[in-house]
């Protein structure tokens, strides 16, 4: 299993498409390990890989251990969003996993993504995303973005002030953002945004432990 493992981390990070389809064609289950595989691809950047694992039946919406789907992990990679190489992914995901896309574009300041994903028409703005609590309407007025919000795309929506209540994240440590990827600008992200993205953002690779399971400790690292 630790070699199966390495092997598709392999892959994946080289980006070698035609082995990994080999890999599947024989036999690799598309959910191998919780789903981190397809997460692995999205945080990568790796579109066709992406969508090849799940017309083999990979589920996108399988979420990491700290609550990360694979459309969450695409829009933070912040690649490919200036094409069409994510509409594949964004077809088969529902309006409330598409606000919560939109969520990480508005905080990490990917534009793009944002509007790929408003322009499906479909994105439910109507309650609070799960990253923060707050709905997207809220969530762009305070990162600026609110001129991106245009009907018919997306609905207006009001929620009072003192009924927001951001989440708690499912990882219990404390944890502070020290750095971010390259593609994206920093910004001052609540301690529970923060938290979320915190050990991904300086990710570079998955490191399977010695028993051969990719460890979880991550957002990137994402077998449930």
């Amino acid at each position: 299993m630790e070699n199966n493992s390495y092997k598709i981390k392999y892959l994946i990070l080289s980006k070698m498409e035609e082995e990994f389809i080999e890999l599947l064609l024989s036999g690799l289950d598309p959910n191998y390990e919780g789903g981190w595989p397809i997460r692995l691809a999205a945080r990568y950047g790796c579109t066709n890989i992406v969508e090849t694992m799940i017309q083999f039946g990979a589920n996108p919406h399988l979420l990491s251990e700290s609550g990360a789907s694979t459309l969450q992990l695409a829009v933070f990679s912040g690649e490919h969003w200036d094409t069409d190489k994510w509409s594949f992914l964004l077809s088969c995901c529902d309006s409330s996993q598409l606000a919560d896309g939109a969520a990480v574009a508005i905080i990490f300041n990917n534009d793009a993504a944002l509007k790929k994903i408003l322009g499906t028409g479909r994105c439910n703005t109507n309650i609070p995303t799960t990253l923060t609590g707050k709905t997207l309407e809220l969530l762009a007025k305070g990162y600026k973005l609110a001129h991106l919000l245009n009907p018919p795309t997306i609905q207006s929506y009001h929620e009072p002030a003192s009924t927001i209540s951001p989440r708690t994240s499912r990882q219990s440590r404390t944890e502070t953002m020290d750095t971010l990827s390259p593609y994206h600008s920093q910004r001052n992200l609540s301690p529970s945004v923060a938290r979320f993205f915190h050990q991904t953002a300086g990710q570079t690779s998955l490191s399977p432990t010695r028993r051969g399971i990719v460890s979880t400790s991550s957002y990137a690292d994402t077998s449930s």
